[in-house]
């Protein structure tokens, strides 16, 4: 599976409106073409909170991707919905195209409807962004799942993904120095205590700010907030 990962800008108090006209205009058209949308979290703290959404859409393939690229471009009738109603009220489009990391948790193959989710329990997701020094992300990667994952499996927070960039910011010829790691907490009080205890606990203390961090260009974190049609939530 590769994944397609996108931020979304919508300021100027249109966000809710694109909401709206993306649930009506495009997100049944772009399933029928092919793409499944697994998650769309708005972001609650961080760059662009109330103003950006972030989604990721699942493919069997990078082969199937560009197939439903193309579907989606001689779609005149979708396109022409999207310039209407839809494509104002975006201010900003990034998109990277990412595959799970080894030894990342395994996301499902198979979705319910977004009608099925609807209405159901959401818990709260901090997305990191991690960049890299070129060839180092291999030796990140194995101390990340060897000893940091563990440890900060605590106060409730599970890993719900991790993600390394095939197509887009921080990618070489050589490979990815960009990986996007997503966890979920079941409440806001939750991850505060997880936030507290990498300051309480001297020992998970140093290992995240000197073992860890050590290992990691730059770090961009956000705290997101499942949107009703996201099927992780």
């Amino acid at each position: 599976m590769i994944y397609q990962h996108r931020f979304v800008i919508a300021r100027g108090g249109r966000l809710v409106k694109r909401h709206v006209a993306f649930q009506r205009e495009a997100m049944p058209a772009l399933e029928a073409h092919g793409s499944v949308l697994i998650g769309a979290w708005e972001v609650w703290i961080g760059p662009e909170a109330g103003c950006g959404v972030y989604q990721i859409r699942q493919f069997e393939s990078l082969a199937a991707w560009e197939q439903h690229r193309e579907r989606v471009h001689r779609d005149e009738e979708l396109n022409k919905r999207y310039q209407s109603n839809l494509s104002h009220n975006n201010d900003f489009v990034e998109t990277a195209i990412v595959k799970c990391a080894d030894n990342a948790p395994t996301l499902a193959r198979e979705w319910a409807p977004v009608d099925a989710v609807r209405g159901k329990l959401r818990g709260y997701f901090e997305q990191r962004i991690l960049y890299f020094r070129p060839g180092t992300a291999a030796a990140h990667h194995r101390f990340y799942f060897e000893r940091l994952a563990p440890a900060l499996e605590r106060e409730g927070a599970t890993l719900a993904g991790f993600f390394d960039t095939v197509i887009g910011p921080g990618t070489t010829n050589m490979g990815s120095h960009r990986s996007i790691e997503l966890r979920r907490f079941p409440d806001l009080t939750s991850w505060q205590r997880w936030r507290e205890a990498q300051e309480a606990d001297q020992e998970l203390a140093k290992l995240v700010k000197e073992s860890w961090l050590s290992k990691v260009e730059r770090v961009e974190s956000v705290l997101l907030y499942p949107l009703d049609y996201s099927r992780i939530r």
